[in-house]
């Protein structure tokens, strides 16, 4: 709840990279007890299995809180410096493709796993792998992001 009504202060203080990095730093960084419940441990036990469902639980609220509170305002904001039609075309591409190619495509590779390991829990160390490796491209492109943004606003304020 913090982190949204921070969100926009956050981002002028620490900066658009930050900002856009907070997001899937948060997520890998509370990932790694669910991840330690599920593949290492198991969830054979009722009690490790009750702590996962927390953790998992935990993670789903502060990524969700992250996303909407840092992540959204960023996205939003690369738009900005860009030219009417590079923003039509842009929004258009990410929340068409970005959204629902996305979201299409992991229910596709959960239902693989599922098919190829019987089910979810025995395809979790394959989970953790896919998400980890999500989540360093994702912080990859966003931080490519970030350089072009700042140099895209420079040249702007530049220009004035």
């Amino acid at each position: 709840l913090i982190i949204i009504f921070l969100g926009s202060n956050i981002i002028k203080i620490l900066g658009w990279r930050i900002g856009a990095l907070a997001t899937p730093a948060v997520m890998s960084v509370v990932a790694i007890p669910f991840f330690v419940c599920t593949v290492v441990i198991g969830v054979d036990n009722p009690t490790v299995l009750h702590s996962a469902t927390m953790i998992g639980t935990a993670m789903i609220l502060l990524s969700r809180s992250s996303k909407y509170g840092l992540f959204d305002p960023t996205t939003q904001m690369a738009y900005i410096p860009l030219d009417e039609e590079s923003k039509v075309k842009g929004k258009a591409a990410i929340d068409v493709l970005g959204s629902r190619v996305g979201k299409s495509g992991a229910s596709l590779i959960q239902q693989g796993l599922v098919l190829l390991f019987g089910n979810i829990i025995n395809a979790s160390p394959m989970v953790m792998a896919i998400f980890y490796a999500v989540s360093v491209g994702w912080m990859m492109a966003a931080s490519k992001l970030s350089v072009l943004y700042l140099a895209k606003t420079k040249e702007e304020k530049d220009s004035k």
